[in-house]
C-alpha cells in the first residue's frame, strides 16, 4: 500500500477516535443529556456530581475512569501520530499503537458481553456510543489489517500490550476503595467482593491474551 493511501486511512481512523472522545466529553462538560429522573441508581457507581457547569469536573473526571475513554484516547493519539508520519517507527510507538489496537478490540468485545444489554444511551451519548464502542473499534481493526504497519507486533508484546490495562484496573480498585465508586457493576468490590472481581479481572486478562495471540499471528502472517 502506497503511503498516501495509508495515511489517509490513518487519518480517518484517528478522526473517529477524536470525535467520539470529543461528542462525549462536550456532551459530559456541558451536561447535554440531562440525568433521566426514571433511571433506577445503581449504588456505588460513578455519579454524585453537582448539576451545570459546578459539576463539570466531578463528571469529566468520572468519564476518565471508564476503560472505553482510555482505549479511544490511545487509539486516537497513536494514529494521529501515524497520520503525520506513515512510516514512524521506534518500540515505545509500536508497543503504544499495539497496546490500543489490543485495548479498543477488549472496549467492543466487553462492551456487548457485559453493557449493552443495560446500556440505553440516549442524545448525544447515543452519538458517542456509537463511535467508542463500534465504528472506532471496527475502523481500527481493519486499518490495521489493511495498513499495518506490518512486523511491529512482536511476541513479547502479547505481555506489554496489558500494562496500561493491569495499571487500570489496579487504579479502579485503589480508587474504589477510597471512594466506594466503581465505573461499571461488574467492578463493585462492596457488592460483589474482591474474590469474585479478581475472578473477573483476571478472565477478562486471560481472554485478552488469546486476543493478542491472534494478533500476533495475523502480523506474522500479514508480514509474509
Amino acid at each position: 500500500m502506497n503511503t498516501e493511501t495509508a495515511r489517509r486511512l490513518f487519518g480517518i481512523n484517528a478522526l473517529a477516535a477524536w470525535f467520539g472522545y470529543g461528542v462525549a466529553q462536550i456532551a459530559t462538560i456541558f451536561q447535554l443529556v440531562p440525568p433521566d429522573p426514571t433511571d433506577e441508581v445503581v449504588p456505588h457507581m460513578f455519579g454524585g456530581s453537582a448539576d451545570g457547569l459546578a459539576g463539570a469536573i466531578g463528571r469529566v473526571f468520572d468519564s476518565h475512569g471508564y476503560f472505553t475513554t482510555w482505549s479511544n484516547i490511545v487509539v486516537a493519539v497513536t494514529l494521529t501520530m501515524l497520520y503525520r508520519d506513515p512510516k514512524r517507527v521506534g518500540r515505545l510507538f509500536d508497543w503504544l499503537r499495539n497496546t490500543g489496537l489490543l485495548m479498543i478490540t477488549m472496549t467492543m468485545v466487553l462492551y456487548h458481553l457485559l453493557l449493552s444489554g443495560s446500556a440505553h444511551p440516549t442524545s448525544w451519548y447515543a452519538l458517542s456510543n456509537l463511535f467508542e464502542h463500534y465504528l472506532t473499534p471496527i475502523i481500527t481493526i481493519a486499518v490495521w489489517v489493511i495498513a499495518g504497519p506490518r512486523g511491529r507486533f512482536p511476541f513479547g508484546d502479547t505481555f506489554r500490550v496489558f500494562v496500561i490495562p493491569i495499571l487500570y484496573l489496579v487504579y479502579t480498585l485503589g480508587h474504589g476503595a477510597l471512594a466506594s465508586v466503581y465505573p461499571y457493576p461488574f467492578f463493585d468490590v462492596i457488592t460483589y467482593g474482591y474474590p469474585f472481581v479478581l475472578t473477573l479481572m483476571g478472565e477478562v486478562i486471560l481472554g485478552g491474551y488469546v486476543v493478542a495471540l491472534i494478533y500476533f499471528g495475523l502480523d506474522r502472517l500479514r508480514s509474509r
